[in-house]
């Protein structure tokens, strides 16, 4: 399985992708990805295949070094999400296998699957954030910090 991305997203990111912003099209796809993972938000498509465009199987260029992180932060809000506390071992182990493939220490198909909702949900969050869309990655990249940052502190 690999990972995609909405097509709206590219059509949102239009004005930074013209100006070859991005180096790579994951880029677009990890920073909604960090946006669902922040808040929590994850979103199915009901026509995925047609919503959507295909990337890569694997982490790409830069991402490919981090990948091992990327997946701990996805596993830790997907267990969090799932209510799986770290001492009930075995249903850890369990989710845990069901999400990575052990053969190969990468995300397992249903793994890719469930991170790109968070991609798709993520997306809906940028578009909440900021409205419009971007047209510079200076006045982007520091409001979106803002946001993840208020996203991660608990709430009292």
């Amino acid at each position: 399985m690999a990972f995609r991305l909405r097509k709206k997203t590219r059509e949102w990111f239009s004005n930074l992708e013209r100006r070859k912003e991005f180096a790579l099209d994951f880029d677009m796809y990890y920073l909604c990805l960090m946006a669902g993972l922040a808040t929590g938000r994850k979103m199915s498509l009901a026509h995925e295949q047609e919503e959507t465009t295909e990337l890569v199987s694997n982490f790409p260029g830069v991402y490919r070094e981090k990948g091992r992180l990327i997946v701990a932060l996805f596993l830790s809000r997907e267990l969090k999400a799932m209510g799986v506390e770290t001492h009930e071992r075995a249903a850890l182990n369990r989710s845990i296998a069901n999400l990575v493939d052990p053969e190969v220490a990468h995300l397992s198909d249903a793994g890719v699957k469930e991170m790109n909702k968070y991609s798709y949900g993520g997306f809906d969050v940028l578009t909440e954030w900021f409205g419009e869309k971007p047209h510079t990655m200076e006045t982007l990249l520091p409001l979106y910090k803002g946001h993840l940052d208020a996203a991660l502190v608990p709430s009292s």
